[in-house]
């Protein structure tokens, strides 16, 4: 499932802009979003780090839609 969170925390930046701001390759970040990977632990630190927000934010929190 993809991760809407990531999504639009990425806002109008690309997936490419996004990784190099990470430090990790565009297959790798754009495999998280899209829900087809998901990252250890040490690159979970990472992204949290990066935008300021927990771990169980970015991977373990549904957004409703609704809203």
């Amino acid at each position: 499932m993809k991760n809407e969170v990531l999504v639009q925390l990425r806002g109008d930046r690309s997936q490419g802009e996004m990784a190099k701001e990470i430090g990790i390759p565009k297959s790798t970040y754009a495999m998280i979003e899209n829900g087809h990977r998901f990252p250890r632990r040490e690159l979970q630190m990472k992204l949290s780090r990066h935008f300021n927000r927990t771990v169980d934010e970015i991977f373990f929190t549904q957004i409703d839609r609704a809203s």
